[in-house]
């Protein structure tokens, strides 16, 4: 039996000769290998990028916020018999203000009538104010007295005609060339 024994570990095939597996010590994660040191500081270089456009554009938008914010008192306060002439005349005037920080001066200031009705509608990809909400606001612009000739429902087109082109007019970034960083 002894024999038989010895036979079988010197047998290279038998199963009293397996010995358990010994796995290797894990890899380490630290210290990190050169690629992942690339890799990190090009995601930091993008995060910087995207956070510095993100900012950007926060930025180049505030006179858009503040007219919104302006735009909303007005509409809210026009309901108001007392007030109502006077809120409407500031629509216009509100409209030109956003546009001077979005565009040039030289191409806003001096707009009137049809011509500033055609450059707001020219600043959005589909024209936002039609030939009633352009009539309502040249009658706000340019009449003097009482509003009456402007029905409820005109002002409120116009407001939202207003509120459109606030929303969807194409910023100018022309910082560069007026030398402002």
């Amino acid at each position: 039996m002894n024999e038989i024994t010895r036979m079988k570990s010197l047998d290279p095939a038998s199963l009293q000769n397996l010995n358990d597996i010994v796995l290797p010590a894990p890899v380490a994660w630290w210290p990190l290998a050169g690629g992942w040191y690339f890799l990190s500081g090009i995601v930091l270089i993008a995060l910087a990028w995207l956070t510095y456009r993100l900012l950007k554009c926060w930025m180049n938008n505030r006179y858009r916020r503040a007219a919104l914010r302006q735009l909303r008192l007005l509409s809210e306060q026009i309901n108001s018999a007392e007030e109502r002439d006077a809120n409407l005349r500031q629509i216009p005037i509100l409209l030109k203000r956003a546009a001077l920080c979005a565009y040039p001066r030289s191409q806003v200031a001096a707009l009137t009538g049809k011509d500033w009705v055609i450059f707001l509608n020219s600043r959005v990809k589909n024209p936002i104010f039609t030939q009633s909400t352009a009539d309502t606001l040249n009658q706000v612009s340019y009449v003097a007295g009482e509003l009456s000739v402007v029905d409820a429902q005109a002002a409120t087109a116009l407001i939202n005609a207003s509120r459109q082109w606030l929303n969807q007019h194409q910023h100018l970034d022309y910082s560069q060339d007026r030398g402002v960083v």
